[in-house]
């Protein structure tokens, strides 16, 4: 059977199959939370399925206020580790009422009482009232490394290829990465980005394992996408193409690692790859 043929028929098995242990948010347009914030790539805040806010009012207090709180766990946040994130420069009475009238002005910009609780000088963005597509994307990667042992379970292998999908389709870029940066910001965009990479890589080994290649070139070639220098990516696509007969693609992803690894470090593939190379013979 060819690899796409292969491809179908398993995705196909997947979409019959419910994933447990993880709430999905419903893709029919209905929002499932009054607001939902987007911060993978892009960012947006909708609420009740409409846009809250211009792009004039991106760089403002309260929308900083609201994407620092994220990046900083999004519950009980101290007010202190807020505002010296947001205003270093501000100290004592000046850091509090700064901290005070921005929270009043991103309240009022949901207008939704109980979104942004504040107990013992403490912030929290309730998720009861606010869908994050960060959150999600984290719990959900979760949930499959908790999987990824019992992988040789067929069931497992749907459940893993159903997170996989939703995976993929939340993470549209880097935690803010179209925002200015901030140095609050980089724990979590680095967190995520990692736990995806770790995600490819070893689901992309389950596929693998299964004979399922186009799986397993998919996931492996996202991989790259988002961090072209991890040279494991280039190894385990080598392994796909040549192990599922296509050496010229396999000589054609050594190639691209090597040109990539000389250009960026002047440095040579690692030992493993070049093993690897070795086997790519007709």
């Amino acid at each position: 059977m060819s690899i796409n043929l292969e491809s179908d028929r398993l995705r196909r098995q997947f979409q019959r199959q419910p994933v447990s242990g993880w709430s999905r948010t419903p893709d029919n347009g209905v929002p499932d939370h009054p607001v939902r914030i987007h911060t993978l790539g892009r960012f947006s805040i909708q609420l009740h399925g409409q846009a809250v806010y211009g792009r004039h009012v991106r760089q403002h207090r309260p929308v900083e206020l609201l994407q620092a709180l994220i990046a900083l766990g999004g519950r009980d946040v101290g007010i202190e580790v807020l505002s010296h994130a947001l205003w270093p420069d501000a100290d004592g009475d000046l850091a509090r009422n700064t901290f005070e009238v921005t929270l009043h002005r991103l309240r009022r910009l949901f207008g939704l009482k109980g979104l942004l609780q504040l107990h013992d000088h403490r912030l929290t963005l309730d998720s009861n009232y606010a869908w994050v597509d960060a959150w999600s994307f984290e719990r959900l990667a979760n949930h499959a490394e908790r999987l990824l042992p019992r992988a040789d379970d067929p069931v497992i292998q749907q459940q893993l290829a159903r997170i996989g999908e939703r995976l993929m389709a939340l993470y549209q870029g880097n935690f803010l990465d179209r925002e200015p940066g901030r140095a609050w910001s980089l724990t979590l965009r680095e967190r995520l980005r990692s736990k995806l990479l770790r995600h490819i890589i070893a689901t992309g080994q389950v596929w693998e394992r299964t004979g399922e290649w186009q799986l397993a070139i998919g996931y492996y070639l996202k991989g790259l996408e988002i961090d072209p220098l991890t040279e494991v990516l280039y190894q385990r696509l080598m392994v796909c193409y040549r192990d599922s007969g296509h050496l010229g693609d396999a000589l054609a992803t050594y190639r691209r690692c090597e040109k990539l690894l000389f250009e960026q470090f002047r440095i040579p593939p690692a030992a493993a790859t070049l093993a690897l190379r070795a086997t790519l013979t007709p």
